[in-house]
């Protein structure tokens, strides 16, 4: 009969032993057929145990007096032992798992053994965690070499080399996916610090052009309050009927002052619409309809003129990656922008309108688009010539969203707006459709003064600020003269808009050549 020793502590741990006999002694004596000199684990007998065999079956005896023999944890004089039994040479001694081989494989462990016999082996080891682990790959090596077939150990080899591929692959994904995910949370970090600079900003300008108009109004207040007393004094001091027309028709301009943004926002307002986008970046490559992983919000203004029912805005509302340094790095990095969302919040409607790029202008800030589903019985702001071309010093108004929905809610009641706030749950385009559901969409108008007239750009000292881009910018005699594109806050928050000759001529671009590229 042909069997074997698999030695799974003691000295001989790790070791295999093929046996083809029908005797075998086990103990300390160095005449055994399988000696165990002391390891100081336990003691082993000069003459412990025998093997041997019996009617075709392999019998163990215990041959120590003062020691005991164990077979699968029990306490022996004399068993029958079977394939894969446990012996153990004393309460504390070795372990020895047993092996009854068929004939076939005489020469060989089977794969199965092979694993458990390097699982048992590690688990008699004093090591830690770490150490078995190492002590079962020693283990499971060594077995490969010395007691594997050739057919087990390509299976295992091949295996191996699988499973190192495949964890090879989940390494290299796992890289490419954080070298991802860290571009995205740094543009995501720009992102914030850029929306962080551009708060503060808006901030300081709301709070300067709500002083700014209240001065005015002031002023305003007083110099009617001084022309009124002027005007009594001089009818009580007899004054000519000349003197007196004049006061009177002084009194009348001012009241036009007054009134003149007032009439404008009634006439043209419901035309005024409020823009909400979303945009991001794409890595190169990546599907078209792939949605970018951090998305940017952004606010502006846009407004419906007569020809076709057009949406009027700035490129940079269209392309808001344009005119931003971060934007530019990302874009030559290798990524790719995707305008997400565009929708218009018009006066007087409930619902957005979704907003599709129409055509774009390369020399100047300007686009128009298209509002889906097309409006319907909403007033345009006409694109009539002006009766005189605009000059300096000349009175003008905008109207739009300068501070976006902070301007809107800033014009509601604390209530009214903290409700409305902590409903939308810090989601900008949600806030901005429960504003428009309140019916609390509208423009604001703010005045100035003509500074200077050049090529492709006006001039004007009329307050706004972000959200305020895509304005239209009106005359005294109330017609339109330019689009509002952006203010140089650090020169006196000077702001320039593009004539709206550029605008007529981008229109007529257009609509002569329907099926030419979006881009003019």
């Amino acid at each position: 009969m042909k069997f074997s020793l698999v030695h799974l502590s003691g000295c001989h741990r790790g070791e295999t032993h093929y046996f083809d006999r029908t005797w075998l002694t086990l103990g300390a004596d160095a005449k055994s057929d399988v000696p165990f000199p002391s390891d100081g684990r336990g003691p082993v007998a000069p003459l412990h145990a025998e093997l041997y065999e019996e009617r075709c079956e392999l019998h163990v005896r215990n041959r120590a007096t003062e020691a005991l023999t164990l077979v699968n944890h029990q306490p022996i004089n004399e068993t029958v032992l079977h394939d894969n039994d446990l012996i153990q040479l004393g309460s504390q001694g070795p372990k020895l798992r047993i092996r009854i081989r068929p004939e076939e494989y005489a020469a060989c462990k089977l794969v199965r053994e092979i694993m458990q016999d390097a699982r048992e082996i590690a688990a008699e080891s004093d090591l830690g965690r770490v150490g078995r682990v190492g002590s079962f790959v020693a283990q499971l090596a060594y077995d490969l070499r010395t007691h594997a077939s050739r057919t087990a150990r390509f299976v295992i080899v091949t295996v191996f080399v699988g499973l190192c591929g495949v964890i090879g692959t989940l390494a290299y994904y796992t890289a490419v996916t954080q070298r991802a995910y860290e571009r995205q949370q740094t543009i995501l970090a720009k992102t914030l610090e850029s929306a962080r600079q551009q708060q503060v900003a808006l901030e300081q300008a709301t709070a300067t052009e709500r002083a700014r108009v209240a001065e005015h109004l002031t002023a305003h207040e007083v110099e009617v309050r001084r022309l009124l007393a002027l005007r009594n004094e001089q009818r009580t001091a007899g004054a000519s009927p000349q003197e007196i027309q004049a006061l009177t028709q002084r009194l009348q301009a001012l009241e036009t002052e007054r009134t003149r943004a007032e009439s404008l926002i009634k006439q043209y307002g419901p035309a005024v619409c409020m823009l909400y986008g979303t945009y991001g970046f794409l890595e190169h490559g990546a599907a078209r309809d792939a949605t970018p992983a951090v998305l940017s919000d952004y606010m502006g203004t846009g407004f419906l003129v007569e020809a076709s029912g057009y949406l009027v805005t700035n490129r940079h509302l269209m392309e808001p990656w344009s005119m931003d340094k971060n934007n530019a790095e990302m874009i030559a990095a290798g990524l790719q922008p995707k305008l997400v969302t565009l929708f218009a919040h018009c006066p007087g409607q409930a619902a957005p309108f979704a907003v599709s790029v129409v055509r774009t202008s390369d020399q100047v800030d300007l686009a128009i688009g298209r509002l889906s589903p097309p409006p319907t019985a909403m007033p345009t702001i006409a694109l009539a010539r002006p009766s005189a071309p605009p000059t300096a010093g000349e009175p003008v108004m905008v109207l739009g969203y300068p501070t976006g929905i902070e301007g809107l809610l800033a014009r509601m009641d604390d209530a009214g707006a903290v409700g409305l706030i902590q409903q939308a749950r810090n989601d900008l385009g949600l806030l901005a459709r429960l504003i428009a559901h309140e019916g609390r969409i509208w423009p604001l108008a703010t005045q100035g003064h003509i500074a200077d007239v050049v090529p492709n750009r006006i001039l004007y000292d009329a307050q706004t600020t972000g959200g305020g881009s895509g304005s239209p910018v009106f005359d005294r005699r109330g017609a339109l003269v330019a689009i509002h594109s952006a203010t140089m806050t650090r020169f006196g928050a000077v702001s320039f808009g593009v004539p709206v000759e550029r605008l007529r001529d981008l229109i007529a671009d257009h609509e002569s050549a329907p099926s030419s590229p979006s881009n003019s």
